[in-house]
């Protein structure tokens, strides 16, 4: 586990859902996009309040992203095509979300190392909440492929991140697979179809498919604990209205988030 640094008051960890899938996703972009801010660091901790699936900027370029739209939207998820990169991801109340803001990233500083840091920390987290064997890699098959995925025991991915880096600093968004459900299941490999994207049915698991006990709580506050020791931050709450005023994006499916975020910045 981390070392634990010295209390930073500029330096947040947030815990909490934000509102509902929408919501959650504007939240960090505006955050990112705000010209000014009290802290330096901001985490946000969250178990999602319902079904998304979270597309990227690279999806919508696939000819399918009509059909994987219609197709989430009859399983009951939300579409939101979210500010960092990637490929799609699909959660619901059995997944953990982490959005790591810093304002002291630019785009110098862009590249792996941010990746492997964050992917290593993540792994020990996952290892000290039981028998757990998450290892640093990608799954052949999985969805969302990356480098710095972390499967359990080479076989099935749990966690993917993404980042999205501008000039007033970087997101890095992160999706913890604690319980996956059918429905969860189920609109991964449709959506997936939809998009031309490979993807190998097995490749999809949660942590409680190798830890039974294990809740989306739990593993909300362990990720909670090791960010507050390990940026050396305190417990706090999101800018005032930032919540209200991303809780009024609505738009078109996919909703998208950096076009609602340009013409709606925080004042």
């Amino acid at each position: 586990m981390s070392t634990a640094n010295k209390p930073d008051p500029a330096r947040l960890v947030v815990s909490g859902s934000a509102g509902d899938a929408t919501t959650e996703l504007v939240v960090p972009a505006l955050l990112l996009r705000a010209p000014e801010a009290a802290w330096s660091e901001l985490v946000h901790v969250y178990v999602p309040q319902g079904p998304t699936v979270a597309f990227s900027g690279r999806d919508l370029r696939s000819p399918g992203i009509a059909a994987a739209t219609e197709v989430a939207h009859e399983a009951g998820f939300a579409t939101v095509v979210r500010s960092p990169g990637g490929r799609m991801v699909a959660y619901d109340e059995g997944a953990v979300v982490i959005d790591h803001l810093d304002r002291t990233t630019g785009l110098r500083h862009a590249g792996s190392a941010t990746f492997a840091a964050n992917a290593e920390s993540h792994v020990q987290v996952l290892r000290a909440l039981g028998d757990v064997d998450a290892r640093v890699g990608e799954v052949d098959g999985e969805y969302c492929p990356g480098e710095y995925s972390i499967n359990v025991g080479g076989v099935a991915k749990v966690v993917g991140s993404a980042q999205r880096i501008t000039a007033t600093g970087s997101l890095f968004s992160t999706v913890v697979q604690v319980t996956v459900s059918d429905r969860v299941r189920a609109v991964l490999a449709a959506v997936s179809d939809a998009l031309g994207y490979e993807l190998t049915r097995s490749t999809v698991a949660g942590l409680t498919d190798y830890a039974p006990t294990l809740t989306p709580a739990e593993v909300a506050a362990a990720f909670s604990k090791d960010y507050l020791s390990r940026l050396g931050a305190v417990e706090g709450m999101l800018p005032s209205g930032v919540a209200e005023h991303a809780s009024a994006a609505r738009g078109a499916a996919p909703f998208r988030v950096d076009d609602w975020t340009r013409s709606h910045p925080l004042r």
